[in-house]
C-alpha cells in the first residue's frame, strides 16, 4: 500500500514552566522525527525562523509508528502537535486534468538552503462557482508545477485532504517570492478569496547542527 502522508506542526511552548531550552528541545524533536519508526519516514522536516516552532511531513506505512513517535514527543513535555491528512499535490493536479509530463512524482527538489519558506494557502471562492473555482485551480496548477519542471524552481505542494488548503514549501528570495505570489492564477482571478500565510524556515537539521556551536 502506497504510504500516506501528513503534516505536523509542533509548538514548543516557551511560556510555560518558566521557559524551555528551545535548542535542546529541537535537538530531541529532531532525533524523534528523524528516527524513532522505520514506518514513519520523515521527507521533510523544518524549523520555522524565529519561533518556536517545527513543521515536519511524513510518509507513513503503519499508523502505529507514528503514533509511537508522537508519544515520544509527549514524554518531552510543553509540546502542542497538530496533524492533518496531506496528499501529493501532483496526485490533485491529475485529478483537474493538468498535463500528465507536469503530474509525475515529486523528486523532492527541497535542499538545505538560506531561503526557504513554507506557504499555508486557504483558497475561498466567494461570487463563483465550484466549477468556475476548479477552472481556476487547474491553471494555477498547471503554473505551480510547470515551475518546477520547466523553470527549474524548487518546490514542493500538498493539499490538505478534504479542506481547499495548500502548503508549499520554495526555494526562493524574498522579493522573487513576493512578486511570484501576486501573479498566480489563484490570485489574479480569485484574490479575494485567497489568504496566505508564509513563514521562513530552515532545515531543521541544519538548524540543530549549528545553533548552539556555531561562532557569529
Amino acid at each position: 500500500m502506497e504510504p500516506r502522508l501528513y503534516l505536523f506542526t509542533i509548538d514548543m511552548n516557551m511560556g510555560e514552566q518558566r521557559g524551555i531550552d528551545l535548542p535542546g528541545t529541537a535537538k530531541k524533536v529532531q532525533a524523534l522525527l528523524g528516527g524513532y519508526s522505520s514506518s514513519s519516514k520523515c521527507v521533510h522536516k523544518f524549523k520555522v525562523t524565529g519561533e518556536a516552532k517545527i513543521v515536519a511531513v511524513f510518509a507513513v506505512s503503519n499508523i502505529i509508528g507514528l503514533e509511537r513517535m508522537v508519544a515520544g514527543l509527549a514524554k518531552l513535555g510543553n509540546i502542542d502537535v497538530t496533524c492533518k491528512s496531506l496528499k501529493p499535490y501532483e496526485k490533485f493536479a491529475e485529478m483537474l486534468k493538468v498535463d500528465g509530463e507536469l503530474t509525475k512524482p515529486s523528486t523532492n527538489s527541497i535542499s538545505k538552503d538560506k531561503c526557504l519558506h513554507w506557504l499555508d494557502i486557504t483558497i475561498n471562492y466567494p461570487g463563483k462557482s465550484t466549477d468556475e473555482l476548479l477552472k481556476i485551480w487547474t491553471k494555477e496548477a498547471t503554473a505551480a508545477l510547470e515551475a518546477r519542471v520547466k523553470g527549474g524552481v524548487h518546490l514542493e505542494l500538498f493539499k490538505v485532504v478534504g479542506e481547499r488548503k495548500v502548503h508549499l514549501f520554495i526555494v526562493m528570495e524574498p522579493d522573487e517570492l513576493d512578486g511570484l505570489t501576486w501573479n498566480l492564477p489563484i490570485v489574479t482571478e480569485n484574490g479575494s478569496g485567497v489568504t496566505t500565510i508564509t513563514k521562513a524556515v530552515q532545515c531543521l537539521d541544519d538548524y540543530a547542527s549549528r545553533v548552539s556551536t556555531e561562532k557569529l
